[in-house]
C-alpha cells in the first residue's frame, strides 16, 4: 500500500495541503516553476552581492570566497544582509560560527583583528517563515 510522502519540516501547512489536492500535471507546473524561481533568487542575490561589493569596494575574490563559506553552510545567500557584510570589513579570512543569544542561534563570521576578536551577524540559524 502506497503512503503519501510527508512534506518536509521547513514546508509550510498551507502549502504542503495545497500541493497534495494537485494532479500530477500541475505539480509538474510548480516543480519547473519552482527551479525557475530558485534560479532567479539565485542570480538575484549573486547580483546584490556583486552590487554591495562594488559599493564598498571589496575586491570581488573576498566577495566570492566569503559566499562560498555561506554556501557551504547551506545558508541561503538572500537571507544575508551583504551591504551589511561588506561595510562592516568582514575579511576573506573569516570564519563562520554560530553564536546563541536568548535561546536563539545566529549565523556569525568572526575574524581576528590584532589582538581583539570581530564578528558580524549574518543571518538566523533557523529563519522565520
Amino acid at each position: 500500500m502506497l503512503t503519501i510522502p510527508t512534506p518536509p519540516d521547513s514546508l509550510p501547512k498551507y502549502l504542503a495541503e495545497g500541493l497534495q489536492k494537485q494532479d500530477v500535471e500541475t505539480l509538474n507546473d510548480v516543480e519547473a516553476y519552482t527551479q525557475e524561481l530558485r534560479l532567479y533568487r539565485a542570480a538575484q542575490a549573486h547580483a546584490t552581492r556583486a552590487l554591495a561589493a562594488e559599493d564598498h569596494d571589496v575586491d570581488p575574490v573576498t566577495a566570492d570566497e566569503l559566499a562560498e563559506k555561506v554556501h557551504a553552510k547551506d545558508i541561503p545567500e538572500d537571507a544575508v544582509d551583504w551591504d551589511e557584510i561588506f561595510a562592516s570589513g568582514v575579511p576573506a579570512k573569516a570564519t563562520l560560527t554560530t553564536k546563541t543569544i536568548n535561546d536563539n542561534q545566529y549565523w556569525y563570521f568572526q575574524w581576528r583583528e590584532g589582538d581583539q576578536m570581530k564578528s558580524q551577524c549574518i543571518a538566523p540559524v533557523t529563519p522565520n517563515r
